[in-house]
């Protein structure tokens, strides 16, 4: 959970200098063994004025949150309403705003691809699409409500607008003033403008993200995964959850339908880097945990076991494939070039100039 938490506060330090983002203590409340009503979010972020000033607090319900992403999300959020709110003056009694979800959504993915890699396709498919992405339209949606594919899509668009923000003259000075500010909470474009000046108008922000966009839909230099690494990555996915086997107890667990669409979004990433075999397993546990995202009760065992039975053929296929690519290349020799032979001429005897014969004609130039 430490761990876990370091990487989300490295994250943080590249947007605020240290003596801004960690004004006040944070307390990582482990509550995994504590039920919970079912329903309930798997990670709580909690903010309280006490006596000794403000209290930041992140309640942990399930372990499973610590790999999907949840957990960091928690953790931004709280750190975010610290910088807005943990100015010394007494909030008693008075409701506290979240930090727009565009902002905690790009933080997560940044950190999300400092260790799994961005979905390289996926900018193309945004620019390339009939409807380019529109700016004012992005800060009107709520990514609470969005669906798997719709989150993957947002959080692309939400850490262009971040990574353009980040290369501004105001830069940290810029998202310091942007968090202060009381408007930031409603997720609108004036703050940004006012927090970061040298960005100009709407328009040339408007400009500048869709340029960033565009740099993303740049081909990759990396080749997509073989069909061992991509079960690896697949397997990695799961692993919260101790095998895809235990995705319906999960589901039907605290926090399960948000557990259920994370676990979706990094099926949705990974479909950009896995080997195209291995595509159709992907795609079937999707729909897998997209069903278990709405309906926790649904009945997929006998889904999985056919996925499993189909990604196990695969990989040992593909094994034995390599095995056998792996011998040919080691039993080939390469052989010494040689001349072709060619027929002695009809017309004379045939020459010959090795050892051998040069010494029986030495003799017989002798006359032996």
């Amino acid at each position: 959970m430490l761990r876990a938490a370091d990487g989300v506060f490295v994250e943080w330090e590249k947007i605020l200098s240290e003596n801004e983002g960690f004004s006040v203590p944070i307390i990582l409340n482990d509550k995994t063994q504590t039920p919970t009503p079912r329903g309930g979010s798997p990670v709580r972020p909690l903010i309280f004025d006490t006596e000794v000033g403000m209290k930041v607090q992140v309640d942990i319900h399930d372990k499973a949150a610590l790999q999907t992403g949840a957990f960091a999300k928690g953790v931004f959020t709280v750190l975010a309403l610290q910088a807005m709110y943990g100015n010394g003056e007494s909030h008693a009694g008075k409701a506290l705003a979240l930090p727009p979800g565009w902002f905690v959504e790009a933080l997560v993915e940044e950190l999300r691809r400092s260790k799994e890699g961005a979905p390289e396709g996926l900018y193309s498919a945004l620019i390339q699409s009939g409807h380019p992405p529109d700016l004012d339209d992005f800060f009107r949606q709520k990514p609470e409500i969005l669906d798997a594919g719709s989150i993957v899509s947002y959080r692309a668009l939400a850490v262009s607008l971040l990574q353009v923000l980040k290369k501004t003259k105001e830069s940290k000075n810029g998202f310091a003033a942007l968090l202060a500010d009381p408007a930031f909470s409603k997720g609108e474009m004036i703050p940004i403008l006012s927090a970061f000046p040298s960005v100009g108008s709407q328009k040339a922000l408007s400009k500048l993200w869709t340029l960033s966009i565009a740099r993303g839909s740049m081909p990759s230099r990396m080749a997509s995964l073989s069909v061992k690494q991509s079960d690896q990555e697949l397997s990695d996915i799961f692993k919260p959850f101790n095998g895809p086997s235990k995705l319906s107890e999960t589901a039907i667990g605290t926090g399960g339908g948000y557990l259920m669409r994370e676990c979706a979004v990094r099926l949705f990433n990974l479909e950009f880097r896995v080997h195209p075999i291995y595509r159709p397993v992907l795609d079937e546990y999707r729909k897998i945990v997209t069903l278990l995202a709405r309906k926790p009760k649904a009945r997929v065992a006998a889904q999985i076991e056919d996925v499993e039975r189909v990604r196990n053929f695969l990989v040992q296929r593909f094994e034995k494939i390599t095995d056998y690519l792996n011998w040919y290349e080691v039993t080939q020799i390469d052989a010494l070039p040689v001349e072709k032979f060619k027929p002695p001429s009809s017309s004379g005897p045939l020459i010959r100039n090795d050892p051998y014969a040069i010494y029986l004609d030495s003799f017989e130039a002798r006359g032996w």
